[in-house]
This record gives C-alpha cells, structure tokens and sequence, in this order.
C-alpha cells in the first residue's frame, strides 16, 4: 500500500510540474520570452479591405395619386466592396468603415398610372458609411449614407421613359467571419427615393430590402490579442 501511495504520490506530483511547465509556455508566447507576452487568441481583426456578392429581395407600396393598390416587389442581386478599420478612436472592439454596393434590380410593379403600364427599379446602389462593435469573430453593425438608382416606366404602345435618381438609406446587419478570409452577413436597409414623375404624375418611393451576402477579406491575417 505504502508503494502504490508512493507511485500515486510521484505520478501527481509530475502531472502538476508538465501542466505548470505548459501554462508558463503558454504565456512566454511562441518567442520563448515573457518580454513577448502572452500568446493571441484565435479571434480575427475586421481591418482591411473586402469584396462579396450578395442577393436578396425588396418590398414596398409605390405612393401614387390615382387609386393604385399594387406591390412594388421583387428579387435583386449585386455586389460590394469596402473597407473596415478595427480599433477605431482607441476602442479594439469599435469597426468604422465604408461599403458600396450595386445591384441588378427585379423590382417592378403593374397597373400605377394606367391598367397596362409598367414601373419597374432596373438598378440601384449606395455609398454607405457603417459603424459597428465586434463580438470576436461577429460584427453587429448599423449603416447609412447615400442612394441611387434608375427607374424605367413602360406603357405599352406609347413608350417608355427612365430616369435616374438619388436619395438616401439607412440599415443595419449582423456578419460573422467562418475563417479568417471570409465571411457571411444579412442586413436590412430602407432606400428612400426622391419623387420621380412620369405622365405628369409624381411618385415617391420608399424601398425596404432584405439581403444575404458573402465577403472575401484580403490580407487578413493577424489576430486579435485576449483583452
């Protein structure tokens, strides 16, 4: 019995000394020095410049002054390009950044003006600034800035006419890093449109959009230190 306390006693004994040997590595860092610190953890930084291609779907009612009850929906996909700074004004959570994007349009309505026309969004796009906080390798974020796009009336036998306009968007979304280089959001924004006038009529718009999309972000390779 004394023996086997004995072995029982040196065993413990050097699993204790090899787990305090590994935590004293684990903090000197991979440089072999506490000068160095401790080792980073696996979280990536957002800094950098990305690109992605993204599709979703719009929704809303065309403000029109004859008695129109039609959606003016459909499906839309593009893509975006942009820029993210992590550690902005001394905080390593906060991301600043700014993103473009621009989409092929679906959206179109029928029956706005006369029982056989057509109002349809043939493109649209935004120049955005986003601020956002990072939950490791999540970024929850709101976003806003400037919006464009072209709009095509359509009646037939007479003709059409398109005209391109402006206004703004507001949002927010939720993106998640799967690796290091890419990752995946959804975001909502609401495009809000100057008035467009077609047939002497005028028209407002305002367009909710829901999308998913998928980022490449180049040269992201460092890491995060634990906080």
């Amino acid at each position: 019995m004394k023996l086997l306390s004995g072995i029982a006693g040196l065993t413990l004994a050097s699993v204790v000394a090899i787990a305090s040997a590994n935590s004293a590595d684990l903090y000197r860092g991979q440089a072999g020095g506490y000068k160095d610190g401790p080792i980073v953890a696996p979280v990536a930084t957002w800094t950098g410049f990305y690109a992605g291609i993204n599709g979703g779907y719009g929704w809303d009612d065309v403000d029109a002054p004859v008695n129109f009850d039609g959606d003016f929906n459909g499906g839309f996909g593009g893509g975006q390009i942009g820029y993210n700074w992590q550690g902005a004004f001394g905080t390593s959570p906060l991301v600043i950044g700014i993103e473009a994007d621009i989409q092929g349009s679906g959206l179109g309505v029928e029956g706005v003006l006369a029982q056989s026309d057509e109002l349809n969004l043939n493109y649209f796009g935004t120049v955005r600034g986003r601020l956002g906080y990072a939950l490791g390798n999540t970024l929850v974020y709101a976003t806003g800035g400037f919006a464009y796009g072209e709009f095509e009336y359509k009646l037939p036998g007479v003709g059409s006419a398109s005209d391109t306009t402006t206004g703004y968007v507001v949002g927010g979304g939720l993106e998640h890093k799967f690796t290091q280089n890419i990752s995946g959001k959804v975001e909502y924004q609401y495009l809000a449109f100057d008035d467009e006038s077609f047939r002497g009529s005028d028209l407002e718009f305002g367009v909710n959009t829901i999308r998913a999309g998928l980022n490449y972000h180049f040269g992201a390779t460092g890491y995060e230190p634990l906080k």
